[in-house]
Formats: structure tokens, sequence, C-alpha cells
């Protein structure tokens, strides 16, 4: 049986020799990235969205409204998360 040791070695060895045919890293798929463009546009709509879902919830508005509002925050929230920026 390996120990706790050995076994981390042997995993941090193969994520450091898994490269693609690219040269890109390996957790980018498709290479999905944002333009700071993209990416500020999407902070403004997460901004907006949330504006009007808080509103929404204030006024004790209809729940489509605010379920539509914070879902649009939410994805434009996620996605400014987990889609890394392109450099440039």
């Amino acid at each position: 049986m390996r120990s706790l040791l050995e076994c981390q070695t042997i995993l941090v060895r193969v994520s450091l020799d898994d490269e693609s045919p690219t040269g890109k890293p390996p957790l980018i798929v498709g290479g999905l990235t944002l333009t700071p463009v993209s990416a500020t546009a999407l902070f403004v709509l997460a901004v907006i969205a949330g504006y009007r879902y808080r509103r929404v919830w204030k006024q004790q508005g209809p729940a489509w409204q605010a379920w539509l509002f914070g879902s649009v925050a939410a994805a434009c929230l996620l996605a400014l998360g987990f889609i890394p920026l392109r450099g440039g």
C-alpha cells in the first residue's frame, strides 16, 4: 500500500505532465475565454439585473420577475467566476 505522500507526488507529476497538443492548459475546454470588453459587459449586465432583482423583491412584485432577474445576475457572475479572461 502506498503512503499518502507517494500518492500526492504521483498526482502532481501526472497533472504537470498532462499538456494539450495546442499548448493551452488542459482545464480550458474548447478554448472558451472572455475578452476584457465582454467581461465588462457581463459585469454591467449582472449589476443591472441584480439591481432590478432587489427592486422587485423590495416591492414584493411578481415572483417570475424576481426569478428572471436573479437568474440573469447569477449566470453572469458564475460566467465571470469560472470562464478565464484572455490576456492581452
